[in-house]
């Protein structure tokens, strides 16, 4: 019995150092539209009320597209697309409450519109509208901290609406 017991416990060690073989392998991106061809993305412009989104958009698109494609994020005159689009609108609404009725959390909302077009032709590659929203907790004690969620929870929407326009540009090629 203790035999089989050195045994198995043995081959769970094994199989622990051993792993399933898998790991990611550095630089071998899957070819997109800026991998082949370098794109650019301007700032992209903000129609709605809350100021500075259109920067933290536009820097997400930049590491995502540069990151994911190898890093042919260029300038305007070396680029062959352009990725341009708008902030289109913010909101926050209220998602929850405590049992004296005060909000315990947020939900901020982000909607955006984006166009990949290839620079020469001017030919409309891609366009699409999408929208983003995190929660984050309220804090009326302290207004700092509730800005502080605020302001993380704007920089994942852009995060992962960047993320979803990276795929959705590439679906085509």
């Amino acid at each position: 019995m203790q035999r089989l017991f050195a045994f198995c416990f043995l081959l769970i060690v094994l199989a622990a150092l051993c792993g399933c073989g898998y790991y990611p392998v550095r630089g071998t991106a899957d070819p997109g539209p800026g991998t082949a061809r370098g794109v650019h993305i301007p700032i992209f412009a903000n129609k709605s009320y809350r100021p500075g989104l259109e920067a933290i958009l536009t820097t997400s698109l930049a590491e995502a597209f540069a990151g994911r494609s190898g890093g042919m994020v260029v300038g305007e005159e070396a680029a062959e697309l352009v990725l341009s689009g708008a902030v289109l609108s913010y909101s926050v609404v209220p998602v929850s409450y405590s049992a004296a009725d005060r909000i315990r959390e947020y939900r901020s909302i982000l909607k955006v519109e984006a166009t990949l077009t290839d620079r020469q032709s001017r030919k409309v590659l891609w366009k699409g509208e999408l929208s983003g929203s995190q929660e984050y907790p309220a804090n009326a004690a302290n207004v700092s901290l509730q800005q502080n969620s605020e302001e993380a929870a704007v920089r994942e929407i852009c995060r992962n609406l960047a993320e979803q326009i990276y795929e959705k540009t590439r679906e085509d090629f």
